[in-house]
């Protein structure tokens, strides 16, 4: 595709986008210390990124807490309330219909199906944590940040952040579930490994949230996957420390506690192990 034509797409899903609505909400918000909002529901799709302290996000039959860092994504039509923590909260915050994404489905002409939102944002879906994405969080800003600038061509560069935006979220989701297992119990247990590799996590949690012994666990990962659950584990955290050592000013030493090595020792070892050169090599690539 020539520049001219691309140009040209760009204009037509700008032009096509109802009043040019490319979002409804795109700011920085502050909360004070327990403040609540909700419930409440809408059809846009909700995205907001922990920038500061803490919260809790309540559906109808949960609750879930994000921490700084952090991003939510809640679905269209989901009725949520949301609590801010005891130090307050600030949340970068970007609210748009579906109908964005919808310009970027392929799967009239059968190319990549699986890339839709009617996929990604189901109700199996309706919200969805994410941990330690710098890459989706630049993202949301990049869009933000133009939308609120508003500089010469800021809508076709939105539409592009869009569709960056869009396979993000489709990548994290294509990693953090596995579809193409049929066993329930491993997809537990990957989907906790996923959400909670940054902590002091144990075989013995994992096993117990997927409702399963240790013992049968491993047997699991190796008849599925060939690997144990502390090499998988491994592989997600060191998978996150590329993301963070590339993306980000944060030290080597602080990439290694915020993916949940216990120590620089060992996070080099592992590093060296899965990647055949050390975390500081991986910096000059």
């Amino acid at each position: 595709m020539n520049t001219n034509s691309l140009f040209t797409s760009l204009e037509e899903i700008v032009r096509n986008l109802e009043k040019k609505r490319l979002a409804d909400v795109f700011r920085f918000v502050s909360f004070k210390p327990f403040e609540k909002f909700g419930p409440h529901q809408h059809v846009r799709i909700e995205i907001n990124y922990v920038k500061k302290g803490n919260c809790i996000l309540k559906l109808e039959n949960e609750s879930v807490c994000f921490s700084e860092n952090e991003i939510m994504i809640v679905c269209s039509n989901v009725k949520h309330s949301f609590e801010a923590g005891a130090e307050g909260t600030i949340l970068m915050q970007l609210e748009f219909l579906p109908e964005i994404f919808s310009r970027f489905d392929s799967s009239e002409n059968n190319i990549n199906v699986g890339l839709t939102p009617v996929t990604i944002f189901s109700e199996a879906n309706h919200l969805i944590k994410i941990v330690n994405n710098v890459r989706i969080m630049r993202a949301v800003q990049r869009i933000v940040n133009e939308l609120n600038t508003k500089s010469k061509y800021y809508q076709h560069l939105v539409v592009m952040y869009y569709a960056e935006l869009l396979i993000l979220i489709y990548r994290h989701m294509d990693e953090a579930y596995l579809p193409i297992c049929t066993n329930d119990s491993l997809k537990k247990a990957i989907s906790f490994l996923r959400m909670n590799f940054y902590t002091n996590i144990t075989m013995e949690e994992v096993a117990q949230h997927a409702g399963i012994g240790v013992r049968y666990l491993r047997k699991l990962f190796s008849h599925h996957l060939n690997i144990s659950p502390l090499d998988y584990l491994n592989q997600i955290r060191i998978n996150k420390s590329i993301d963070l050592l590339k993306n980000t000013e944060l030290s080597i030493k602080e990439v290694c506690f915020t993916c949940g090595f216990k120590s620089p020792q060992y996070f080099s070892r592992v590093f060296k192990q899965q990647m055949g050169i050390s975390p500081k090599e991986i910096l000059n690539r």
